[in-house]
């Protein structure tokens, strides 16, 4: 029996296109298995400078008691560098740039925080000063509404 040409070319096509189903399908995982992991570093190097502040603050303030008087020019640089450092979380967030995972973790770290006194002088002192709007905003939702879904 003669090898028929038109069979082998057709048998061949369809395993290149196979082949190539398959490549491109690897090629998606792979984009978005690349896409989670830099997304995850994004977020832990959010995590490593929120540990900078508070490893610096005094332990007294972080569990919502008073400090000591001659560090408050101190703590009160730090708790203002954390205010913002969670402003800057938040519109994350409302830029759809923060898993909901990580969301869940932080925003129940802010509103711990924004519960204790010294946060809540701070934070007091220099709303109407400084442009911490995205933080105002879910203070004033009293922590309920998620940033993510403020601008859609």
């Amino acid at each position: 029996m003669p090898l028929d040409w038109n069979v082998v070319s057709s048998i061949a096509t369809a395993f290149a296109s196979i082949a190539t189903a398959i490549g491109v399908a690897f090629c998606g995982i792979q984009l978005k298995l690349t896409k989670k992991q830099s997304q995850a570093e994004f977020e832990d190097r959010l995590d490593q400078q929120y540990r900078e502040i508070s490893m610096a603050l005094p332990v007294d303030v972080l569990i919502g008691q008073d400090a000591e008087e001659e560090k408050a020019g101190e703590i009160r640089e730090l708790i203002y560098n954390y205010l913002d450092l969670t402003n800057e979380q938040v519109y994350l967030r409302a830029k759809g740039r923060v898993s909901n995972h990580t969301w869940s973790s932080w925003s129940s770290g802010i509103e711990a925080h924004m519960k204790k006194k010294a946060f809540t002088e701070v934070f007091d002192e220099i709303k109407d000063f400084s442009a911490f709007t995205y933080l105002e905003r879910l203070v004033k939702d009293w922590f309920k509404s998620d940033p993510a879904h403020w601008y859609k």
